[in-house]
């Protein structure tokens, strides 16, 4: 074989190793792509499942602090994992309460789980997780809003169409499998970094003073309260308290008030009606259905006294409350003054309601709103 020949097969050789080089090139890139983004899954994983910020699968880490920001997907969490032996919860209307407030009335270690828009039924599932999974849970601070009382009781806002909340149902139930939306989820694992930081900052953990609370979000006062909604024209039609509105009040009661009471009877259950400001009453006046929002609240006091370890509250009569529009936002929602005054009445007693008394209670609340001078609200 001449030297050009030698040269030439060389060459040939040559480019033959080098093109085998580049046809394994790719397998190498894929293998380690592979690697990298399995790694990274594991890493994303292993980081919300060990912080766990929704608290899924355990109790805060006491070397952690930890970023309490949003109801419907830590409240679940928090009553399974947390240590307490009261729990206040509701709609917004309970979401300005302060825990610590609570245990100094009540000698208790208080957890705060609210549901803004919240339904019966939300609340009331809510409620029957913490119980069965917390048997030193002794005592529930619970609202029972007129605004959603007349609704089947069935209604939840993961079921309701014209619900703007998002409900993660991966996180209520038991099947570990969808538990993939959770450990493999980019806003969690943010959320997990968020409280690494927090914690290498030692920044304090929120408490439920602070959770849910809206306070310094908005401004208080009659000017506020009149901006909130537009006056009604004054109607001559008269809306009554139907039969079927009782039935869908006394189902929605027992499934989901009544029901707790009897299947947890060493719990005592704080119920309270929250204490709308007297523009709420305004409107109901002009749109002819004062009466019946009286009728239905009538008939709440009816189904709700009698039951040993229900101690119904009514502050409708609170003319000190009520009537002060610069403790409201809007016609509906007060400050964190009203809560903490609505928990010291509770703790003494004041404004509670039974069998013998409720019909006196709603004959001084009849008085007060079927009669209010209702246009002084606007001079």
């Amino acid at each position: 074989m001449s030297s050009k020949d030698h040269v030439k097969t060389q060459s040939h050789n040559d480019s033959n190793d080098k093109s085998k080089d580049r046809s394994i090139a790719p397998k190498r890139f894929n293998a380690i792509f592979l690697s990298l983004v399995c790694g990274g899954l594991v890493f994303i994983g292993l980081t919300v499942a060990i912080v766990d910020p929704l608290f899924h699968y355990h109790a805060p880490l006491k070397s952690m602090s930890y970023s309490l920001y949003d109801e419907r997907y830590q409240n679940n969490g928090i009553v399974k994992h947390f240590t307490y032996d009261a729990m206040i919860t509701g709609t917004s209307m309970t979401e300005n309460f302060k825990a610590s407030e609570a245990d100094a009335l009540f000698g208790t270690d208080t957890v705060k789980t609210c549901f803004m828009g919240g339904s019966y039924k939300e609340i009331s599932d809510n409620i029957r997780v913490a119980l069965d999974a917390n048997p030193n849970l002794k005592l529930i601070i619970r609202a029972t809003d007129q605004f959603d009382i007349i609704s089947p009781a069935d209604k939840h806002v993961s079921t309701d169409p014209e619900t703007t909340f998002t409900y993660p149902i991966y996180l209520m139930d038991s099947n570990p499998f969808n538990d993939v939306e959770y450990i493999l989820n980019k806003s969690l694992l943010s959320d997990a970094v968020t409280d690494i930081k927090m914690t290498l900052s030692h920044t304090p953990s929120t408490d439920f003073d602070e959770y849910s609370n809206w306070m310094s979000m908005y401004t208080f006062g009659k000017e506020q309260v009149l901006a909130s909604y537009i006056r009604p024209e004054l109607s001559s039609e008269i809306i009554p308290l139907t039969d079927e509105d009782r039935e869908l009040m006394r189902a929605n009661l027992e499934a989901n008030v009544i029901s707790l009471a009897t299947d947890y009877p060493d719990v005592t259950f704080y119920t309270w009606i929250p204490p709308y400001s007297v523009a709420f009453y305004d409107v109901e006046n002009r749109k002819g259905s004062l009466g019946k929002c009286m009728d239905a609240m009538e008939y709440e006091c009816e189904l709700l006294t009698g039951i040993d370890n229900i101690r119904l509250f009514g502050y409708a009569d609170r003319e000190d409350i009520v009537c002060d529009l610069s403790l409201y936002k809007d016609m509906a929602h007060y400050s964190e003054d009203v809560n903490s005054m609505l928990l010291e009445a509770m703790a003494k007693n004041e404004g509670l309601i039974t069998e013998d008394n409720y019909r006196d209670y709603m004959a001084r609340v009849r008085e007060l709103y079927m009669n209010y001078d209702y246009d002084s609200i606007y001079e």
